[in-house]
């Protein structure tokens, strides 16, 4: 949401009790006596403040059960309050994507792997694999290699780092979904 400031909305937050009104409504929709209780001022008080946060379009009433009247942020000044929760979501968004293309491409890989045939590599192809030695002292024997075991190992590896990838990001897509759907309860009724 864009943040739209004018003079009405600076007027509003200049007073300490008003962000103090606004902070407490961002816990939950509250009732005038409410407020004045947390508060400790007047009822008298805390409506003529949140007569300023309506007009400034950064509070709204909002019919309760049976008389009471309850007093609730709008979108605007969740904004103001909160400006980070956007980019957060685009984040979770963000990853949670990257992650099930990452591991949807490392599963597909790895079934491709382990259906086509096996493709030496240079020293697969004579067989064995030469351990250098570190010290003088210590002997060059060649160990034998199994190009068909490698491939297997690897295309499995593959897998299994696909397969994490994709709970991965499935789990933040959840994440993202109910996060979002938490907002919109909270702040779009």
């Amino acid at each position: 949401m864009e943040i739209k400031l004018s003079r009405r909305t600076f007027e509003a937050l200049v007073s300490e009790t008003r962000i103090e009104i606004l902070r407490k409504l961002d816990r939950r929709p509250m009732t005038v006596s409410e407020l004045a209780r947390e508060l400790g001022i007047a009822k008298s008080a805390v409506h003529e403040h949140l007569a300023k946060l309506v007009e400034a379009g950064l509070a709204e009433r909002v019919a309760g059960e049976r008389k009471w009247v309850y007093y609730r942020l709008t979108p605007q000044a969740v904004a103001l309050l909160h400006p980070e929760s956007k980019y957060r979501l685009l984040v979770l968004l963000g990853t949670g994507l990257l992650a099930l293309t990452g591991g949807t491409a490392l599963v597909l890989r790895s079934l491709y792997r382990g259906a086509a045939p096996a493709q030496p590599t240079s020293y697969m192809a004579a067989g064995y694999s030469e351990i250098v030695p570190k010290a003088a002292n210590l002997s060059t024997a060649p160990v034998q290699a199994s190009p068909a075991r490698e491939l297997t190992l690897q295309a499995g590896t593959q897998s299994i780092a696909g397969a994490a990838l994709l709970l991965l990001g499935m789990l933040l897509l959840l994440l993202w979904y109910r996060k979002r759907r938490a907002l919109q309860k909270r702040y779009i009724r």
